[in-house]
């Protein structure tokens, strides 16, 4: 099994793929290969560390979206989202479980398939469609990197604009949600500084993103106790639209 993680980088800056090989035997049992050759086709090629990891430089890619593809030791395959921004350009960041689909991670995980059984949050996708026209969208989830592949698929079924997604690196018992967002926040939030909105649907989220400076939106049609100052409660994404206009 092939893991490769999409990537959200500043132009004039030198990218590379960061791919993960792994044994499946059941779901969350996986453990690394070491040695495996793994190919981004038409770049280069690499072999993987004793944590199943590989790395193959991409060199520095024009401002854009670009798209490649990576083939594992045994021909699978996997594609990665590689998007490439000014420094400044604003970044808009949103979870997916109960904010963008309309499902619990837990119920996520228990759902063999998603397709017609997970629905999108009424007028998440039309939202970000908008919203992709002014910023760079960006998937931020605690989904594990294992689910990366059926997670693309189901945002592109159902509308999302196409954006980087940002799944675990780690397993859900190794970290919490709230400290794997922090970390993949902080691979950022250095070399963005216009990490404009943050939304989610959980305390943690809001707490992640006040964590970088982010101004964090929850989705409810309440207001939340004990969240960081300044974080917004709204109850639709057509509230949302409004705000971050």
């Amino acid at each position: 099994m092939i893991t490769v993680r999409d990537v959200l980088s500043v132009a004039g800056e030198p990218v590379s793929l960061e791919i993960e090989v792994e044994r499946r035997i059941v779901t969350f049992i996986d453990p690394p290969v070491e040695g495996a050759a793994v190919e981004v086709v038409g770049v280069g090629t690499a072999l993987t560390d004793a944590r199943g990891l590989a790395s193959v430089p991409l060199g520095t890619p024009a401002a854009g979206t670009h798209r490649f593809r990576v083939r594992g030791p045994g021909g699978e395959e996997a594609e990665a989202l590689v998007c490439v921004s000014g420094r400044d350009h604003p970044v808009f960041i949103t979870d997916i479980d109960g904010t963008i689909a309309d499902v619990s991670s837990l119920g996520f995980i228990l759902r063999r398939g998603e397709g017609e059984s997970v629905r999108p949050m009424e007028g998440a996708p039309a939202a970000l469609r908008e919203i992709a026209r002014r910023m760079t969208v960006l998937y931020l989830t605690a989904r594990d990197h294992v689910f990366i592949s059926r997670t693309k698929g189901w945002l592109a079924a159902n509308g999302f604009p196409e954006g980087p997604l940002y799944a675990r690196k780690v397993r859900f018992w190794s970290a919490t949600p709230r400290n794997h967002k922090r970390a993949r926040l902080a691979e950022l939030r250095p070399r963005f500084s216009d990490l404009r909105w943050g939304v989610g649907d959980l305390r943690w989220d809001a707490a992640a993103y006040a964590a970088h400076g982010i101004p964090a939106i929850l989705l409810s049609p309440r207001e939340l106790p004990g969240l960081p100052p300044g974080t917004l409660c709204l109850p639709s994404w057509r509230a949302i639209l409004d705000v971050t206009k």
